[in-house]
């Protein structure tokens, strides 16, 4: 039998006074590898934390045990280091405080469990640092800053960082997510590859075709409580190279081809009442003559690093577009200047709405609203769920004043659109990501936007979550709300979106009429 790692014993978890996970009896050993599937909000990011150390059982419940060396523990104190996590949320943590690290530094961080290392790395950390960015190809990315990578690039960076301290096992939270198809590839590759190694490997994932060939077991977490479903290692594998699932079968759409079917065919979402021409802008529609957005010679350098060249674009009224490219391509610098978050090197010129050129950013996110990975990585753990709708009325995080009861019934009536009123007194730190995504998404509605610009709106959410998000947008576009989406999946294209822009590094591959 396998020396054990972790045990857990009827465990419960309460986050914020709600309970995210109960009874939850787990083992883990060493050399096996678990793959733990389950929707948004199940508590699979929870389930990982608890193994961590990172979060507490409920008291008076289960007990966690931590095998490492030496006598059963309960205390965490050094177990962080041992159990190395990936995670898009991790990832996050690195937008949301902005340092200027390069990716050897945070390399370097994997060491002290740490986002920033204050004390100076050893010679042999510094070695071992080079070692794994060479064995995960990433090595050329050391002196570049972090958060000017790529989103596929930091996922490896995240990946050396978690596996340089030498951990005794690797946890791993939806850490595909935001991937496109050739890095989510190259991503798990490097995953079976550790897993085959002997290094225990868990996880967590909402979607089944991840679940690789060497996951010796599946589990399934269903409103905080974990089920194991293949139990025993040598079991015959699925044909997409995992364990086939006994129990409910994966729902439909949860391969990324069915994903525009799934959205074609969901039912229609009535008009909102909150719409194009809603309450905010005294029910009148107006007409726009101008274009929406204008782009002329539009090149954009972030740290000094040239992301867009030169871009030429025009958004004429009535139309939807898709950006579509690969990591890297430059969608989410595009998507942030079309927002007012970046702004073109001198020679080039952005257009939006008509408006003249030195609108005030406060003036242009009353009519153009964003949702984006960067947007959800800012918000604060201690915000409520509402509180994070109504800070859309002031582009904030937090609120700085005290919303009006028009913009509180505003922000209800959004977020019960969106199936998330039972979100509204839940903290952000007990939110899943989808969770947080459905939020964000009702803060950018509030306040009756003329343009909606989603960088990869659909990343992190489980397929009914992705269903449904779509099927709401397709019913907006129909309002008369027009579109920007970013994605590197073209499945994520809605019936409305007529037109595509196709970014290959930094330049315009091609644009005009979807499918000419």
């Amino acid at each position: 039998m396998a020396a054990l790692l972790v045990t857990l014993e009827d465990v419960s978890v309460l986050l914020s006074g709600a309970r995210v996970l109960e009874g939850v009896t787990f083992t883990l050993r060493d050399g096996e590898s678990w793959a733990i599937l389950g929707r948004n909000g199940s508590g699979k990011s929870t389930f990982l934390k608890l193994l961590r150390g990172e979060v507490w059982p409920a008291p008076g419940g289960g007990r966690r045990l931590y095998h490492l060396g030496g006598a059963p523990q309960e205390s965490h104190i050094g177990m962080r280091e041992r159990l190395a996590l990936v995670s898009a949320e991790q990832q996050e943590a690195y937008h949301k405080r902005d340092w200027d690290l390069d990716a050897g530094a945070v390399i370097l961080s994997g060491f002290t469990d740490s986002v920033y290392r204050q004390e100076p790395a050893t010679d042999e950390e510094r070695r071992r640092m080079v070692e794994i960015a060479s064995e995960l190809g990433v090595d050329r990315l050391l002196p570049r800053r972090f958060l000017s990578l790529s989103t596929g690039e930091a996922r490896r960076v995240l990946l050396a960082r978690a596996l340089a301290p030498r951990p005794r096992a690797l946890l791993l939270d939806e850490a595909a997510n935001g991937l496109d198809a050739a890095s989510r590839r190259r991503f798990l590759e490097a995953v079976s590859r550790v897993a085959r190694s002997g290094l225990p490997v868990v996880m967590a994932t909402h979607r089944a075709e991840e679940v690789l060939p060497e996951m010796t077991r599946v589990a399934r977490m269903e409103g905080g409580r974990l089920r194991v479903v293949v139990g025993e290692p040598g079991l015959p594998r699925g044909e997409a190279g995992g364990h086939p699932l006994p129990g409910p079968a994966p729902r439909a759409g949860e391969g990324e081809a069915a994903s525009a079917e799934a959205a074609a065919s969901a039912p229609r979402c009535a008009p909102s009442p909150l719409g194009r021409g809603g309450p905010w802008r005294g029910g009148q529609e107006a007409p726009v003559a101008a274009p929406l957005l204008h782009l002329e010679r539009a090149s954009v350098n972030v740290s000094g690093h040239p992301v867009l060249h030169a871009l030429d674009w025009t958004v004429l009224p009535g139309e939807n577009w898709a950006v579509l490219g690969p990591n890297g391509a430059g969608k989410s610098t595009l998507v942030r200047l079309l927002a007012g978050e970046e702004q073109p090197m001198p020679g080039g010129r952005v257009r939006r709405l008509g408006l003249p050129a030195r609108t005030g950013l406060w003036e242009l996110r009353a009519r153009v609203a964003l949702v984006s990975p960067e947007l959800q990585a800012r918000h604060r753990y201690e915000e409520r769920g509402e509180e994070v709708v109504l800070s859309g009325f002031f582009g904030s995080i937090g609120l700085p004043e005290a919303p009006t009861p028009a913009q509180r019934e505003a922000a209800r009536a959004w977020m019960e659109r969106l199936g998330a009123a039972h979100l509204a007194d839940r903290r952000v730190q007990t939110l899943s990501h989808g969770e947080l995504r459905r939020l964000l998404l009702a803060r950018a509605l509030v306040r009756d936007p003329e343009l909606l610009l989603l960088d990869e709106p659909c990343d992190g959410l489980d397929a009914e979550s992705r269903s449904a998000l779509l099927a709401l947008l397709e019913s907006l576009c129909q309002g008369g709300l027009h579109l920007v989406l970013a994605s590197h999946h073209a499945a994520d294209l809605l019936p409305s979106i007529d037109h595509v822009l196709e970014l290959e590094g930094g330049r315009v591959r091609r644009a005009g009429p979807r499918g000419a």
